[in-house]
């Protein structure tokens, strides 16, 4: 009655054992792909643990050098703000002797003191920036700065 239908309730032996292999091989695919994906993840977390390390040493680094470069201008700025009023006084007394273009000593003599007191300004800030920076510590770090500029 009914010609051309299988009557076998599933598809032939043969081919199901093409499918189970097939499906034997991407669950084999799969399970190197979880666990590659797993590695790769380990792998990535260790990585980034690595380089969070890296970022704060640099940060470290760079605090430290920003310390050394601000404790080193307000020294800078001292010195400078010294030179300036030694050569506001040698011009003073120059000036008061009666040596040379008086009038130019005197006007030397006040460029020179301006310069001194914008000098020790400067060196004020550098150090107000210095304590606000050493207090404030690296960025990232979660250590509190010793404060000691190097």
């Amino acid at each position: 009655m009914l010609e051309g239908v299988d009557s076998e309730a599933g598809p032939p032996l043969a081919r199901r054992r093409d499918i189970d292999t097939r499906l034997d091989a991407v669950r084999a695919r799969l399970k190197a792909l979880r666990e590659r994906a797993m590695d790769t993840d380990m792998r990535w977390t260790a990585g980034s643990s690595e380089r969070l390390k890296a970022a704060q040493r640099h940060a470290t680094e760079a605090h430290a050098a920003a310390v050394q470069v601000l404790a080193s201008s307000a020294e800078a700025f001292r010195n400078a703000a010294e030179a300036h009023e030694q050569a506001a006084s040698l011009h003073e007394r120059t000036a008061a002797s009666g040596i040379g273009n008086v009038p130019g000593h005197e006007r030397q003599a006040a460029l020179h003191w301006a310069a001194a007191a914008a000098d020790r300004q400067r060196a004020e800030r550098a150090l107000s920036l210095l304590s606000d920076y050493e207090r404030a510590g690296p960025a990232g770090s979660e250590e509190p700065s010793d404060g000691v500029a190097q």
